[in-house]
C-alpha cells in the first residue's frame, strides 16, 4: 500500500504541476484541497478496482470537486485530470522497473521544459511560478523516492526496512505539502528565491553589460560600413521596414542597450532556468547507471553492445576457465533475447533482464540467472556440471 500510495502522489503531482499553468481554476489553497481529495480518490480507486466491475464506479469519486468549482477551467482540469488517472492506474501503475521508472522522470524534465517555453509564449508564466512549481517539487520528491524503493525491492532488502523508510518519507511530503498550501509561508519561501534570482539574474547583467554594449558598438560600424557600400535611400528604407536604431556615437548604444535590458533579463532568465533543468536532467539521468548494493553482493552489469554485434564475423572463443564459461552462456543467452528482440540497456540489471525474458521465454530464465549470480558473486563451488546446466538451460531456450 505504501508503494501504491508513494506513485499515486507522484502522478496526480506531475499531472497538477503540467495543467495548472493552463488551468489555474481556483487559489493555491483550494486547489491544494483538491489535490489531496484526488489522492484519496484515486487510491480508493487502485484498492478495489479490481474485484468487482462496480467498484470502478470508485473513480466518479474524483468529479465530487464540480459540485463546489463550476468554472470551465475546472471542468477542463478535473476531467482531464480524471481520465489520465483512470487509464494510468488500469494500464500502468506498479508495473515499472526502477530503470522505467528513472526514465519517466527524465522525460519529465523534457515536459517541464515544454510548458516553461509554452508558458512564456501564452504570457501565463506567472500561473507556472505560482501553481506549478508547489507541485513539480512534490512530483520530484516522490518519483525519486519511488525509483529507490523499486531499487531496494528488486536488489531484495528486508521489507520491513523499506516500510518504516518509506514512512519516514511520506512524512516529509505531507511536510513539503503542508508548507506550500499556506499562503504566507509559500509566499515567503517564493520571495526568497525570488530575490536570490533576481540577484543573480542582476550580477550576471551587470558583468555582461560592457560586453554587449561592445557587441552593439561593431554591429552598428558594420552597419556603417555596409552603408557605405549601399545607397543611401535603399538603406534608410531598410531601417524603416526593419524598426532598426542607427546610433552613431557609444553613448547611443549604451542608451540602446539599456532600453532592451528587461527583454535581454527576462531571456537570461530563461536560459537559466533552462541550463538548470538540463543539469538537474543529466544529475537524474545517471540514477539508471549505477551499480546496485545489495545485501550480499554488487551486481556489475553483463550486457551486449548491438552495433559491435552486427558487425562481429568470428564468433568469440570458449574459455577455459568454469567461471568464464558460465559468464560465456550467460552473454549468449543475451545475445538470444537481442534476436528475440528484447531490448537490453546497459543499465539493466539480471533481474530486469530477466523480467523482459519473461514475456519471450519461460520460468527457465530465472535458473540462468541464478547460476550465473551464484558464479560470479557467491562462493558456490562451480564444476563440468554447473556449466553443463547452464549450457542445456541456454539452448533450450
Amino acid at each position: 500500500m505504501d508503494l501504491v500510495l508513494i506513485e499515486i502522489i507522484s502522478v496526480v503531482s506531475f499531472i497538477y504541476s503540467l495543467l495548472l499553468t493552463f488551468f489555474p481554476f481556483a487559489s493555491l489553497d483550494k486547489v491544494f484541497i483538491v489535490f489531496i481529495w484526488t489522492i484519496l480518490g484515486s487510491l480508493i480507486f487502485a484498492s478495489n478496482y479490481k474485484e468487482k466491475k462496480i467498484y470502478r464506479t470508485s473513480i466518479l469519486l474524483l468529479l465530487y470537486p464540480l459540485l463546489f468549482f463550476k468554472s470551465i477551467w475546472a471542468r477542463i482540469f478535473i476531467f482531464m485530470t480524471t481520465i489520465i488517472i483512470f487509464v494510468y492506474i488500469r494500464k500502468s501503475l506498479l508495473k515499472g522497473s526502477h530503470y522505467e521508472y528513472s526514465e519517466r522522470l527524465k522525460k519529465s524534465y523534457m515536459a517541464y521544459i515544454a510548458v516553461i517555453i509554452l508558458a512564456f509564449l501564452g504570457d501565463v508564466f506567472n500561473n507556472f511560478i505560482e501553481y506549478s512549481i508547489p507541485f513539480i517539487i512534490i512530483s520530484q520528491m516522490t518519483v525519486i523516492i519511488l525509483i529507490r524503493t523499486v531499487r531496494h525491492l528488486d536488489s531484495g532488502m528486508d521489507i520491513e526496512n523499506i516500510k518504516k523508510s518509506n514512512k519516514r518519507y511520506i512524512g516529509v511530503i505531507s511536510i513539503v505539502s503542508f508548507i506550500v498550501a499556506i499562503d504566507k509561508l509559500r509566499n515567503f519561501i517564493f520571495s526568497t528565491i525570488g530575490s536570490v534570482y533576481s540577484f543573480i539574474i542582476d550580477i550576471i547583467m551587470k558583468v555582461l553589460y560592457y560586453p554587449i554594449t561592445f557587441i552593439f558598438y561593431l554591429v552598428n560600424k558594420f552597419i556603417a560600413f555596409i552603408q557605405g557600400k549601399m545607397e543611401a535611400r535603399n538603406l534608410e528604407i531598410l531601417f524603416e521596414n526593419m524598426n532598426i536604431d542607427n546610433p552613431e556615437t557609444m553613448e547611443e548604444v549604451e542608451e540602446i542597450v539599456l532600453r532592451n535590458f528587461p527583454i535581454l533579463k527576462k531571456v537570461i532568465g530563461f536560459l537559466l532556468i533552462i541550463a538548470g533543468t538540463y543539469i538537474i536532467y543529466k544529475l537524474i539521468g545517471k540514477m539508471g547507471d549505477r551499480k546496485y548494493n545489495t545485501v550480499e553482493y554488487t551486481e556489475e552489469r553483463e550486457y551486449i553492445k548491438i552495433a559491435n554485434l552486427r558487425k562481429k564475423k568470428i564468433r568469440e572463443k570458449y574459455p577455459k576457465e568454469l567461471k568464464e564459461q558460465i559468464r560465456f552462456y550467460y552473454r549468449r543467452y543475451l545475445e538470444k533475447l537481442n534476436k528475440k528482440d528484447v531490448e537490453i540497456t546497459k543499465s539493466d540489471t539480471s533481474l530486469d533482464i530477466n523480467k523482459k525474458a519473461e514475456r519471450v521465454f519461460s520460468k527457465e530464465v530465472e535458473k540462468i540467472r541464478e547460476i550465473y549470480i551464484n558464479t560470479r558473486y557467491g562462493d558456490k563451488e562451480i564444476n563440468t556440471n554447473t556449466v553443463k546446466e547452464i549450457e542445456n538451460l541456454y539452448k533450450n531456450l
